[in-house]
Protein backbone atom coordinates (compact mmCIF):
# COMPACT_ATOMS: atom_id res chain seq x y z
CA UNK A 1 0.00 0.00 0.00
CA UNK A 2 1.24 2.99 -0.86
CA UNK A 3 2.66 5.15 1.73
CA UNK A 4 2.75 2.20 4.29
CA UNK A 5 6.38 2.00 4.13
CA UNK A 6 6.89 4.98 6.25
CA UNK A 7 3.91 3.97 8.52
CA UNK A 8 5.27 0.96 8.84
CA UNK A 9 8.68 2.47 10.05
CA UNK A 10 7.28 4.41 12.62
CA UNK A 11 5.85 1.35 14.50
CA UNK A 12 9.06 0.42 15.96
CA UNK A 13 9.88 3.74 17.05
CA UNK A 14 9.69 4.79 20.76
CA UNK A 15 7.90 3.15 23.61
CA UNK A 16 4.57 0.41 23.82
CA UNK A 17 2.58 3.51 23.03
CA UNK A 18 3.69 4.38 19.56
CA UNK A 19 1.79 4.35 16.86
CA UNK A 20 1.68 4.65 13.62
CA UNK A 21 2.12 8.36 13.18
CA UNK A 22 4.21 8.35 15.82
CA UNK A 23 7.34 10.79 14.46
CA UNK A 24 5.11 12.18 11.60
CA UNK A 25 4.32 15.42 11.60
CA UNK A 26 0.47 16.50 10.49
CA UNK A 27 1.16 17.38 7.49
CA UNK A 28 3.40 14.16 6.95
CA UNK A 29 0.24 12.17 7.96
CA UNK A 30 -2.21 14.32 5.61
CA UNK A 31 0.06 13.81 2.46
CA UNK A 32 0.05 9.98 3.33
CA UNK A 33 -3.93 10.43 3.82
CA UNK A 34 -3.80 11.44 0.05
CA UNK A 35 -1.45 9.21 -1.52
CA UNK A 36 -4.09 6.16 -0.06
CA UNK A 37 -6.90 8.00 -1.69
CA UNK A 38 -5.81 9.24 -4.96
CA UNK A 39 -5.79 5.54 -6.21
CA UNK A 40 -5.97 6.70 -10.42
CA UNK A 41 -2.76 8.39 -9.26
CA UNK A 42 -4.10 11.87 -10.80
CA UNK A 43 -2.64 13.91 -7.92
CA UNK A 44 -6.55 14.92 -7.10
CA UNK A 45 -9.63 13.28 -5.64
CA UNK A 46 -13.02 14.11 -6.67
CA UNK A 47 -16.30 13.39 -5.13
CA UNK A 48 -17.30 10.78 -7.23
CA UNK A 49 -14.11 8.97 -6.49
CA UNK A 50 -14.43 9.29 -2.75
CA UNK A 51 -18.02 8.47 -2.68
CA UNK A 52 -17.56 5.37 -5.06
CA UNK A 53 -14.97 3.89 -2.22
CA UNK A 54 -17.03 4.46 0.57
CA UNK A 55 -15.94 7.58 2.13
CA UNK A 56 -18.96 9.64 1.73
CA UNK A 57 -18.05 10.76 5.52
CA UNK A 58 -15.18 12.07 4.41
CA UNK A 59 -16.74 13.65 1.17
CA UNK A 60 -19.09 15.56 3.82
CA UNK A 61 -16.61 16.89 6.17
CA UNK A 62 -13.68 17.93 3.58
CA UNK A 63 -15.55 19.03 0.77
CA UNK A 64 -17.90 21.22 2.55
CA UNK A 65 -16.76 23.91 0.08
CA UNK A 66 -18.65 22.38 -2.43
CA UNK A 67 -15.53 22.09 -4.49
CA UNK A 68 -15.85 19.08 -6.62
CA UNK A 69 -12.23 18.16 -7.15
CA UNK A 70 -8.86 18.62 -4.68
CA UNK A 71 -5.57 18.61 -5.01
CA UNK A 72 -2.81 17.33 -2.48
CA UNK A 73 -2.29 21.04 -1.21
CA UNK A 74 -6.40 22.07 -0.79
CA UNK A 75 -6.82 18.11 1.16
CA UNK A 76 -3.99 18.66 3.50
CA UNK A 77 -4.75 22.13 4.01
CA UNK A 78 -8.32 21.27 4.87
CA UNK A 79 -7.23 18.14 7.35
CA UNK A 80 -5.00 20.88 8.49
CA UNK A 81 -7.83 23.23 9.58
CA UNK A 82 -9.64 20.72 10.77
CA UNK A 83 -7.25 19.36 12.74
CA UNK A 84 -5.66 22.89 14.08
CA UNK A 85 -7.60 23.14 17.66
CA UNK A 86 -6.85 19.85 18.28
CA UNK A 87 -4.68 18.78 20.95
CA UNK A 88 -2.28 15.66 20.34
CA UNK A 89 -4.83 12.71 21.70
CA UNK A 90 -7.76 14.00 20.17
CA UNK A 91 -6.13 14.47 16.15
CA UNK A 92 -3.88 11.68 16.96
CA UNK A 93 -7.35 9.63 17.35
CA UNK A 94 -8.78 11.47 14.59
CA UNK A 95 -5.96 11.27 12.18
CA UNK A 96 -5.63 6.76 12.94
CA UNK A 97 -9.23 6.92 11.72
CA UNK A 98 -8.94 8.13 8.74
CA UNK A 99 -5.66 6.21 8.09
CA UNK A 100 -7.58 2.83 8.11
CA UNK A 101 -10.38 4.76 6.39
CA UNK A 102 -7.88 4.97 3.38
CA UNK A 103 -6.36 1.92 4.19
CA UNK A 104 -9.65 0.16 3.65
CA UNK A 105 -10.67 1.74 0.64
CA UNK A 106 -11.40 -0.84 -1.83
CA UNK A 107 -9.53 0.31 -5.43
CA UNK A 108 -9.61 -1.56 -8.15
CA UNK A 109 -11.14 -2.90 -11.28
CA UNK A 110 -11.37 -6.97 -10.12
CA UNK A 111 -15.33 -6.86 -10.92
CA UNK A 112 -14.61 -5.04 -14.27
CA UNK A 113 -11.84 -7.88 -15.26
CA UNK A 114 -14.06 -10.69 -14.76
CA UNK A 115 -16.67 -9.20 -16.55
CA UNK A 116 -14.57 -8.33 -19.37
CA UNK A 117 -12.99 -11.89 -19.20
CA UNK A 118 -16.00 -13.61 -19.70
CA UNK A 119 -16.29 -11.76 -23.22
CA UNK A 120 -15.50 -13.95 -26.27
CA UNK A 121 -13.17 -11.91 -27.90
CA UNK A 122 -11.74 -8.15 -27.76
CA UNK A 123 -13.95 -7.07 -29.79
CA UNK A 124 -16.65 -8.00 -27.44
CA UNK A 125 -14.87 -6.46 -24.79
CA UNK A 126 -14.63 -2.69 -26.39
CA UNK A 127 -17.80 -3.54 -27.39
CA UNK A 128 -18.93 -3.33 -23.53
CA UNK A 129 -17.12 -0.71 -22.43
CA UNK A 130 -18.50 1.25 -25.35
CA UNK A 131 -21.91 0.64 -24.10
CA UNK A 132 -21.49 1.45 -21.05
CA UNK A 133 -19.69 5.27 -22.38
CA UNK A 134 -22.75 5.69 -24.27
CA UNK A 135 -24.88 6.65 -21.64
CA UNK A 136 -27.36 8.45 -24.31
CA UNK A 137 -27.83 5.21 -26.28
CA UNK A 138 -27.21 6.97 -29.46
CA UNK A 139 -24.97 4.33 -30.82
CA UNK A 140 -21.97 6.71 -30.90
CA UNK A 141 -20.29 9.02 -29.25
CA UNK A 142 -18.87 12.30 -29.33
CA UNK A 143 -15.55 14.32 -27.54
CA UNK A 144 -18.31 15.45 -25.32
CA UNK A 145 -19.48 12.62 -23.84
CA UNK A 146 -15.91 10.93 -23.80
CA UNK A 147 -14.79 13.96 -21.62
CA UNK A 148 -17.69 13.49 -19.25
CA UNK A 149 -17.06 9.70 -18.87
CA UNK A 150 -13.47 9.62 -18.17
CA UNK A 151 -12.93 12.39 -17.25
CA UNK A 152 -15.83 14.34 -15.58
CA UNK A 153 -13.47 16.96 -13.40
CA UNK A 154 -11.19 17.19 -15.82
CA UNK A 155 -8.18 15.97 -14.00
CA UNK A 156 -6.20 15.86 -17.40
CA UNK A 157 -6.87 19.36 -18.90
CA UNK A 158 -3.92 22.19 -19.49
CA UNK A 159 -4.55 25.40 -18.21
CA UNK A 160 -3.62 27.66 -20.60
CA UNK A 161 -2.86 31.69 -19.52
CA UNK A 162 -4.48 34.04 -22.10
CA UNK A 163 -4.65 37.87 -22.55
CA UNK A 164 -5.37 39.78 -19.98
CA UNK A 165 -4.58 36.96 -17.14
CA UNK A 166 -7.47 35.12 -18.33
CA UNK A 167 -6.85 31.67 -17.36
CA UNK A 168 -8.80 28.95 -19.71
CA UNK A 169 -8.01 25.12 -20.12
CA UNK A 170 -7.25 22.94 -23.10
CA UNK A 171 -8.53 19.39 -23.44
CA UNK A 172 -5.99 18.58 -26.25
CA UNK A 173 -5.48 15.14 -24.08
CA UNK A 174 -8.56 13.87 -24.71
CA UNK A 175 -9.18 15.51 -28.34
CA UNK A 176 -6.11 13.74 -29.57
CA UNK A 177 -7.35 10.53 -28.19
CA UNK A 178 -10.55 10.90 -29.85
CA UNK A 179 -8.68 11.89 -32.85
CA UNK A 180 -7.47 8.46 -32.89
CA UNK A 181 -11.14 6.43 -32.54
CA UNK A 182 -12.61 9.44 -35.23
CA UNK A 183 -11.65 7.48 -38.54
CA UNK A 184 -13.66 9.11 -40.41
CA UNK A 185 -13.24 12.59 -39.19
CA UNK A 186 -17.20 13.31 -38.68
CA UNK A 187 -17.39 14.03 -35.21
CA UNK A 188 -18.48 10.71 -34.14
CA UNK A 189 -17.18 7.24 -33.14
CA UNK A 190 -19.38 4.26 -33.61
CA UNK A 191 -19.05 0.82 -31.86
CA UNK A 192 -16.47 -0.57 -34.48
CA UNK A 193 -14.45 2.83 -35.01
CA UNK A 194 -13.92 2.57 -31.17
CA UNK A 195 -13.26 -0.90 -30.80
CA UNK A 196 -11.26 -1.60 -33.85
CA UNK A 197 -8.52 1.85 -32.66
CA UNK A 198 -8.19 0.42 -29.18
CA UNK A 199 -7.60 -3.35 -30.64
CA UNK A 200 -4.96 -1.60 -32.84
CA UNK A 201 -3.48 0.44 -30.28
CA UNK A 202 -2.59 -2.11 -27.89
CA UNK A 203 -2.16 -5.14 -30.27
CA UNK A 204 1.68 -5.00 -29.03
CA UNK A 205 0.75 -4.50 -25.85
CA UNK A 206 0.24 -7.68 -23.00
CA UNK A 207 -3.48 -9.02 -22.86
CA UNK A 208 -3.20 -8.26 -19.20
CA UNK A 209 -2.57 -4.41 -20.04
CA UNK A 210 -5.49 -4.32 -22.62
CA UNK A 211 -8.11 -5.79 -19.93
CA UNK A 212 -6.36 -3.73 -17.31
CA UNK A 213 -7.37 -0.36 -19.50
CA UNK A 214 -10.53 -1.38 -20.61
CA UNK A 215 -11.42 -2.35 -16.74
CA UNK A 216 -10.62 1.04 -16.20
CA UNK A 217 -12.30 2.53 -18.33
CA UNK A 218 -15.66 0.55 -17.98
CA UNK A 219 -15.37 1.64 -14.15
CA UNK A 220 -15.25 4.98 -14.28
CA UNK A 221 -18.36 4.88 -17.09
CA UNK A 222 -20.92 2.63 -14.26
CA UNK A 223 -19.13 5.16 -11.58
CA UNK A 224 -20.62 8.23 -13.34
CA UNK A 225 -23.58 6.26 -14.44
CA UNK A 226 -24.31 5.47 -10.50
CA UNK A 227 -23.62 8.80 -9.97
CA UNK A 228 -26.48 9.83 -11.92
CA UNK A 229 -29.29 7.15 -10.59
CA UNK A 230 -29.32 5.33 -13.90
CA UNK A 231 -27.85 4.27 -16.84
CA UNK A 232 -27.88 7.42 -18.68
CA UNK A 233 -30.56 9.13 -20.49
CA UNK A 234 -31.78 7.84 -24.20
CA UNK A 235 -31.02 10.03 -27.00
CA UNK A 236 -34.57 11.09 -27.47
CA UNK A 237 -35.10 12.00 -23.47
CA UNK A 238 -31.85 13.88 -24.24
CA UNK A 239 -33.20 16.15 -26.75
CA UNK A 240 -36.71 16.76 -24.34
CA UNK A 241 -33.98 18.36 -21.74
Amino acid sequence: TRGSGMWEKNKTMGAAQTTEISGLSREEVAKAIFKHLDDDNSKRLDVTELEGQGCGDMVKMYFANREQTMDEVQFVNALLANWKLDKDPEYEKKALQLIETAKSVKVGTADEEKKLSECKDKAEMCGLVFEALDDDKSGSLDLKEVIKQLDPYHKKAQFVLKEGGRVDYSMKYWEDIFKGYDKDKNGHVCKKEFSSALIEKFKDKEEKLFLLILAKMLKSANMINAAKGKKGETAEEKKKD
